[in-house]
């Protein structure tokens, strides 16, 4: 796999790209929840894929996960995961990025992690940071017409 970069660094070396993908990633707005769908991969190899609530924070990009869960187990034994924003709701402008989950397990971080969220985080739950090895941006020509075409923006570290 590519190298792994913080949200941070990615946003250093693509702020405008970095601007996107905090736009679509906090659809309701910049406050409110973050909205996406994580992929994950199971222990026979399959995907699985589960909504969840993004946070940028410090730097970083981290999902919270119910630490019973299939999502959590997998990212525990594998770590790699894909992210992928809800779509825009008029033109379907998508973020996704991809890399490698790392459990966080300072707990000054949780903490500080934890107030930047919008929902109550349970004890229970596992914080994961989001690394980022690639980053895919697709706007539409002429979205939801027969002739639509893609315009992809791809960014690696």
């Amino acid at each position: 796999m590519a190298e792994a970069v913080s949200w941070q660094a990615f946003e250093t070396r693509t702020p405008e790209l970095a601007a996107i993908g905090r736009r679509l990633l906090y659809p309701v707005a910049p406050t409110g929840p973050g909205l996406g769908f994580l992929a994950t991969t199971r222990a026979d190899g399959g995907p699985r894929v589960h909504p969840v609530c993004p946070a940028l924070h410090a730097g970083g990009l981290y999902v919270f996960v119910i630490g019973a869960s299939p999502k959590c187990a997998d990212l525990a034994r594998d770590g790699r995961y894909a992210l992928h924003a809800y779509p825009g709701s008029e033109d379907d402008e998508s973020f996704y990025c991809s890399g490698r989950a790392l459990e966080v397990t300072d707990g000054a971080r949780r903490r500080a992690t934890e107030s930047a969220v919008v929902h109550t985080v349970r004890d229970d739950e596992v914080l994961f940071e989001l690394r980022l090895a690639r980053v895919l941006h697709t706007t539409w020509l002429r979205p939801r017409q027969p002739d639509t075409q893609p315009v992809y923006h791809r960014w690696q570290p």
